[in-house]
C-alpha cells in the first residue's frame, strides 16, 4: 500500500511517510485528550498560521508519528488532515504498517 503524503495548504506542514519500517509499538503511548488537546492544537494552529476558514469538525489532528509507535503531542508531530483522508487513507496505511 502506498503511503498517502498530505500537505496542509495553509501552513505547509507535511505528513511524511515514516523514516523506518521497523518502528515497534510502545507499551504506554502518550495520552491524547480530544476534549483538551484538540482544542489547544486548533488554537495554536490559528494563532500561528491564521484562520483557514474550514469547518474544524471535518478535520482530524493527525500524529505524524503515531502515539502507539512512540510519537508525542509536540506541535511538530501534529498536522490537521481532512477526516475523510485521515480515516480512509492514512489510518488504513498505518493499520497495515509493519505487518509484513
Amino acid at each position: 500500500m502506498t503511503y498517502f503524503k498530505y500537505v496542509d495548504s495553509l501552513s505547509g506542514l507535511v505528513n511524511y511517510e515514516p523514516s523506518s519500517t521497523t518502528w515497534k509499538k510502545v507499551p504506554n503511548p502518550t495520552p491524547w485528550d480530544s476534549s483538551k488537546d484538540r482544542g489547544a492544537y486548533i488554537t495554536y494552529y490559528i494563532n500561528t498560521y491564521g484562520n483557514p476558514g474550514w469547518d474544524w469538525a471535518s478535520y482530524d489532528i493527525h500524529h505524524i508519528k503515531p502515539r502507539e509507535y512512540g510519537g508525542g503531542n509536540e506541535k511538530s508531530n501534529l498536522i490537521p488532515v481532512p477526516r475523510s483522508i485521515h480515516q480512509q487513507l492514512i489510518t488504513a496505511w498505518w493499520n497495515s504498517y509493519n505487518k509484513g
